[in-house]
Formats: structure tokens, sequence, C-alpha cells
């Protein structure tokens, strides 16, 4: 598999490799037979791209995918190293920060999760996603008590 690009190889897998945005969708509503197979799947998907890693260690998407696989496996801080790996590849990957705030919030990390969306901001100060999430965490951090002005200034 060594001679085979990381799109051909995530084919054979079974995985996608566009970027995309992870969904932590609750699974609530599910029954338990399918929040297993759900959460089997997500499992699946982390060995894939972790396999992936090991062939292509500096793909920026194929750390962003494995944070996905993390983000919906509630694996918090496992899912921020995974899109803090992605944006050390690419400092200009906007939905690898849109991403890392999502699952530093998860983890109240609100201040980080701010920086992270303003930088996304920075880099595309049009990105509609990035927008709608630092309003919603700007909502979240003042019913929480939690002071952001000083953490967006800086922008």
């Amino acid at each position: 598999m060594k001679g085979i690009s990381l799109a051909v190889a995530a084919s054979l897998l079974g995985v996608t490799i566009a970027p995309q945005l992870a969904e932590a969708r609750p699974t609530t509503s599910l029954r338990p037979a399918a929040v297993s197979a759900q959460s089997s799947r997500y499992q699946e998907a982390e060995a894939v791209w972790q396999r992936i890693l090991v062939l292509n260690p500096s793909n920026a998407e194929a750390y962003y995918n494995l944070g996905i696989a993390q983000a919906n496996q509630r694996k918090w801080q496992a899912a921020i190293d995974s899109y803090e790996q992605a944006i050390a590849i690419d400092p200009d990957f906007v939905h690898a920060y849109c991403n890392l705030g999502r699952a530093q919030a998860k983890l109240e990390q609100f201040q980080a999760a701010a920086l992270s969306y303003q930088q996304a901001l920075t880099l595309d100060p049009q990105d509609p996603l990035a927008e709608e999430l630092l309003s919603e965490l700007k909502i979240i951090a003042r019913g929480r008590n939690v002071d952001l002005a000083l953490v967006l200034e800086r922008f």
C-alpha cells in the first residue's frame, strides 16, 4: 500500500477524505443497537485514519478526519490533538480551526475556542460557519459568566 495515494487508500478502506465538519449529533433517539453500530463505525474510522497516517504522517486532511472520528466518539482531547496536528501541517485549514473550537468548547475551554474561531475568521472573514460558531460560543460563555472580550479584542 506504500505506493498507493491517500485517496486510493481511503477509498479501498471505505473512508472519505473530503473535509467535512464533525457534527456531534445526540444519539438518544436511536435504538441501542443503532447507537452501538454507529459507535463501532466511528471506532473503525478512527483506526483507518490512524493506519493512513502511518503511511502518510504529513497529511493534514487525514489528521482532520481522524479528529472527526474522535469527536464523534466524544474523545474531545484526542480530537483537539488531531485538529492541532492538521493545523500544524496546514496553517490555513479553516475548517480544522472550526472543529478545533468545537472540541475545545465541549471541554469548556471557551477562551481557546474563541481564539480558534477567530483564527478561522482571520483566514476567511466570510466563513459563515466560523461566524455562527463564534456567535453561539459568545451566548454560551455569557450564560456561564465567562468573559471573552479580552480574548476577542486581539482580533
